[in-house]
Parts: structure tokens; C-alpha cells; sequence
């Protein structure tokens, strides 16, 4: 193992560390915030909060519902707001804040970009700088950007409340969970990050976008690629560039909070105005992972029993210290190919920088592989690099972190709930090892409990499998891929991984922008976020119906270091039934190649 890895590895343990201490004041404060209990925010806050309730017709604190009103809410907003937004996109000519005079985009690309946005995936199949209006991007994008996790945390809210003891049928009220999802947690905590953007020199402005000269002229050949201003193939010297502005700033905050994902420029935060410096790589990498693992936390302390929080709180940093190490291992050693060849800067002596294709020079093989890993882990899909200049080997774990389905952290809300799903069925499976009937936090685990918990596990398999399929075998779809082969099917396959759930990474060869892949993902991104939201809903409710009973004892503690083990194990068997044979063509293919 090289000194920079090693370093790169104890960076990596520094930031987890210091995202956990920042989890347990956070998620105090956020289940304090989400019950309605008294708080400094809440006497300041708290008269917004009550206009907002006023505006969507709650009567009070009392006005909770059952979980077909929670459900219903829940799939209406997310379609609501994904119709406003494909609206929005096909007007986008004709509306204000557009300095460029973007038109508006065509049907198939307004689909996917709606519901990727209003389903938290973020996919973005066309790049924001160059075809988005300042409207389209702070009125249509960001506002989905703070609707979609708040709607996923109420899930996860609804749930936990399911499960607590003596609640009774009600799961509160949807609509002011995500009143105060968005008031009192998204929207601070995204202002603190916009300021410090702008701070570091993020742009924050209306202004239009500006034209500079080139320090040192370049050049393009004749195929349109970059070359020395000098180079015999140029065939036209390019002297200025043209530097895409706008409300930058905001965007990128909640993007990262709010494990979003999509980004304001094309290149994501491998831009240096979306991320200027090491702070802003620093604190964009902690918030990708801040909310997931405080609502874990949340979780705990919701139930009563705060080690149930910390258990689970152990599998999750376990997946993600694993994966990350896998990761960063597949990037620092390159491949055997490209160091045998010298294709790819590896470094000098005791100074190796890896495998450098498609990383930035400023951020490096370290940051981006450890950034790479929290993204795909919690369902973001930002990026600080390129994905498609990863190693074959390096590409496994996104894939294996997006195919388990949100619970390596997973998204702001459907990654507790998606936990939760694996947490019963692991229950389930221990219970019959010794023979006594299953049961979690007091309450029984029957046959609709079990079905349920068995399609929130399964549903995202099924899903991503099914746009997979689509892909390949469709032969207008498949020309997306890029490439043919091993590396083909590798892009393909990210691709149906990303979009089913919910991530939103892709690799660069594939040709995100066509008919099929615009159908197929947003299609794919719709079912792989209702599906197993809807089940979250319908297994709080069925948990809110039973009453506790006196306990005779778990199979397992839910709380042990065994129950956390065996829970491990589950959650990788899954993900390994579904990804392993399509693995075994694509990127490991490639690795042996």
C-alpha cells in the first residue's frame, strides 16, 4: 500500500469521523424539529411554519393521517411536481431569467429531466450551462431539489413513528413534515453552505454569462478535439472562453445536502466554479453523507433505544469503509495495462498518483475516489470527476453501493427506510434459525409485514434489471451505449443502475440524450422511487396498527454485534444475487480483459 494512499485512507477516516460528531448534535435537533417539540429555531420559524400549514389547509397539530392519506400526499407532490417542472423545461424559451436565450428542451428530454429532479435521481441527460435558463435552473431544478429529500424524510419520519411503541394508526401529517423538513433542516443548512460558497468564490449572480481571454491559446483538429495551439492537425485557434454564471452558489449547496446530485455545470463539482477550492471539496464531500447517517441517528432516538440507531449506524460505516477502500485500492493501483504502457500518469518515485484518467488535477486520485464512493453510497450522484476514466475494477463498487438498493446511507429519508426493509427481513430470517415468531421493537412481524419489507428489498433489483434488459436488447436503445463489448454493456449498465436507483452518476461514453434511454431511465426513476416508497408507507402504517406486545424474547438482539453481522451478510447476499452475473460481463470483463 502506497504513503498516499495511506493518507488518502486516514483522510477518508477523518471525514467519517467528523461527519458522525456532527450527526448526533443534528439529530437532536432534527427530531426535535420534525415532532414539533419546543426549540430556538422553532420561536423563529415557527410563524412561517404555521402560514405554510395554513396555506396547504392543516388544522393543526392534531390533523394526521392514516397511511392511504400519507401515501396518496406523497405520490401526488412527487407527480405534481415533476408535471410543473416538465412544463417549465418545454416553456423555457418563453419565460423570464433566461440571459442566454436558451429554447425550450423537447419532450423526451423535459420527461427525464422532470422526473429525475422530482424523484431525487438528478440524471441529468443534457448539460445544465449550456441548455438551462437561470429560471429553469433556480425556480424549476432547485425547488425540486429541497421538495424531493424533504418528501423522502417524511417517509422515513412516518415510518419511525410506525414502529415507536403505543402510537396508534396515525403516521402524523405529510404535508408539515415537509414543511419542516425544508424550513428548520434543508433550507438553513443549505443557506450555510451557499454563503460559504460564495465565500470561496462559487458565482451567485443574474448576471450573464461572460467572455474572457485565454491565458495561452489552444486549438481544435478537425474532429472537434483540443490540441496545442501549435499542433500540425489544428485546424482553428481558439483564443477566448466563454464562463457560464448564474445562481451557482444555492444550487450546489442543496445538490449535496439534500443527496441530490445534479449539477449546475455539466462537469459537476469538477468544475472550479462549482467547486473553487479544498474547503468547498472538504465540505461538499461531508454533506453528501451528513443527512443520511443523522437520520439514522434520528432513528434511535425516535424508537426509544438509541443503539438500535447505533447498530445500525456500525453496518453502514462498515459497507461504506469497505467499498471506499476497494475503491481508492482499484484507482491507486491503475491497471496493468495503462501502467505497463505508460498510457496514464502514475507518478514518480514514492510519489504515486495513481490512476490520474478523468480525475482532476487539483483534487486527485484520493478525493475523487473517496467522493465516489459517498456519492454512490448516498444516492447522490455528484461527481468530482469522471466516472468513465475510473478502472474496471473501480467501477464495481458504485455499481454493487447503487444496486443494493439506498441502504449504504442511501438518499435523504428512502435510505433509513430502505435499511428498515433489510433490518425486518434479517429479523425475519433469525427468528426462523431458532424457531420463535418474528418481532422488531415489540411489535409482531406477520405475512403482510413480510411482503412488504421483501418488495422494498426487491423492487429496486427488479427495476434496475428490467431497464437493463430494455437497453440491451432494444437496438435503437443499445447504440447509446458508446462502445461495443465489455465496455458497452459496463455503460449500459450504469446507466440502468444509476436511473433505478436513484442515484444519477453515469460514465461519459454513454449517449444519455436519445429517445430510448430519456423513456426508459425516467421510467426506470419513477418506479424506483415510488415502489419502494410506497411500501415504507404502507409498512408504517401496518406497524402503526399493532399494538406492542409483551416481548419473549428476540431470536437475536437487534442491538448486538451478531444481529449487525448477520444483517451485513443479507444486505450483500441481495446485492450480490442481483448484480453479479451482469458484473461479471461488464466491468469485470473489461479488468481481465
Amino acid at each position: 500500500m502506497s504513503a498516499p494512499m495511506v493518507t488518502a485512507l486516514l483522510e477518508a477516516a477523518a471525514l467519517v469521523a467528523l461527519i458522525l460528531a456532527a450527526a448526533v448534535p443534528l439529530s437532536s435537533y432534527v427530531v426535535k424539529a420534525m415532532e414539533g417539540a419546543p426549540m430556538a429555531a422553532r420561536r423563529v420559524l415557527g410563524p412561517v411554519e404555521r402560514g405554510c400549514a395554513r396555506l396547504v389547509g392543516i388544522r393543526g397539530d392534531g390533523d394526521s393521517m392514516g397511511w392511504k392519506r400519507y401515501l396518496i400526499s406523497a405520490v401526488a407532490l412527487t407527480l405534481v411536481g415533476a408535471a410543473g417542472l416538465f412544463a417549465l423545461l418545454l416553456l423555457q424559451g418563453v419565460l423570464p431569467a433566461n440571459p442566454e436565450g436558451f429554447p425550450g428542451l423537447d419532450v423526451a428530454t423535459a420527461f427525464n429531466v422532470a422526473v429525475s429532479f422530482a424523484t431525487n435521481t438528478d440524471w441529468q441527460p443534457v448539460a445544465g450551462e449550456s441548455h438551462l435558463s437561470y429560471f429553469s435552473q433556480a425556480v424549476g431544478l432547485a425547488v425540486q431539489n429541497f421538495l424531493s429529500p424533504a418528501i423522502g424524510i417524511a417517509a422515513a419520519f412516518a415510518l419511525m413513528r410506525g414502529l415507536r411503541s403505543g402510537e396508534g394508526t396515525v403516521l402524523g401529517n405529510f404535508f408539515q413534515d415537509v414543511i419542516r423538513a425544508v424550513l428548520y433542516v434543508l433550507l438553513p443548512l443549505a443557506l450555510v453552505g451557499a454563503v460559504i460558497g460564495v465565500a470561496q468564490g462559487t458565482p451567485q449572480t443574474l448576471a450573464p454569462y461572460e467572455t474572457v481571454q485565454l491565458l495561452e491559446p489552444v486549438a481544435v483538429d478537425a474532429q472537434g478535439n483540443a490540441v496545442d495551439a501549435d499542433d500540425p492537425s489544428a485546424v482553428e485557434e481558439v483564443t477566448e472562453a466563454v464562463v457560464p454564471l448564474g445562481p451557482q452558489a444555492s444550487q450546489v449547496a442543496i445538490k449535496q445536502l439534500g443527496t441530490n446530485g445534479g449539477g449546475f455545470n455539466g462537469t459537476n463539482s469538477a468544475s472550479a466554479l462549482e467547486n473553487p477550492t479544498p474547503l468547498t471539496n472538504l465540505l461538499q464531500c461531508a454533506a453528501i453523507l451528513l443527512l443520511p447517517l443523522t437520520l439514522v441517528l434520528c432513528f434511535g432516538r425516535m424508537v426509544g433505544d438509541r443503539r438500535q440507531g447505533r447498530a445500525l449506524m456500525v453496518a453502514v460505516v462498515t459497507l461504506l469503509a469497505v467499498g471506499t477502500v476497494a475503491i481508492m485500492a482499484a484507482e491507486f493501483a491503475a491497471t496493468p495495462q495503462l501502467t505497463a504502457d505508460g498510457a496514464v500518469y502514475a507518478g514518480g518515485f514514492e510519489q504515486p498518483a495513481g490512476n490520474m484518467e478523468g480525475k482532476e488535477s487539483r483534487i486527485g486520485t484520493g478525493e475523487t475516489a473517496l467522493w465516489t464512493a459517498f456519492t454512490t453510497a448516498a444516492a447522490s450522484g455528484s461527481s468530482n470527476g469522471s466516472l468513465a476514466g475510473f478502472t474496471p475494477l473501480g467501477l464495481v463498487v458504485p455499481l454493487v453501493f447503487m444496486g443494493l438498493g439506498e441502504v449504504v446511507g442511501g438518499g435523504a429519508g428512502t435510505g433509513l427506510a430502505g435499511l428498515l426493509g433489510f433490518v425486518v427481513l434479517t429479523v425475519f430470517v433469525a427468528s426462523l434459525m431458532v424457531g420463535r415468531a418474528p418481532e422488531y421493537l415489540g411489535k409482531k412481524i406477520g405475512p403482510a409485514e413480510m411482503r412488504l419489507a421483501v418488495v422494498m428489498v426487491i423492487a429496486p433489483a427488479l427495476v434496475i434489471l428490467g431497464g437493463a434488459a430494455v437497453l440491451v436488447l432494444v437496438p435503437a436503445a443499445s447504440q447509446s451505449a458508446g462502445a461495443d463489448g465489455a465496455q458497452g454493456l459496463t455503460n449500459l449498465l450504469y446507466a440502468a443502475v444509476s436511473a433505478g436507483a436513484n442515484n444519477g452518476s453515469a460514465l461519459g461514453g454513454f449517449d444519455a440524450n436519445a429517445l430510448w434511454p430519456n423513456v426508459v431511465l425516467g421510467l426506470e426513476m419513477l418506479l424506483g422511487r415510488l415502489v419502494p416508497l410506497a411500501c415504507a408507507i404502507m409498512l408504517a402504517g401496518r406497524f402503526a396498527a399493532l399494538s406492542p406486545s409483551p416481548s419473549q424474547g428476540a431470536a437475536i438482539s437487534t442491538a448486538s454485534p451478531l444481529f449487525v453481522v448477520l444483517l451485513i451478510v443479507i444486505i450483500v447476499l441481495v446485492g450480490a444475487l442481483t448484480l453479479v452475473p451482469a458484473l461479471a460481463l461488464g466491468p469485470v470483463a473489461l479488468a481481465v480483459a
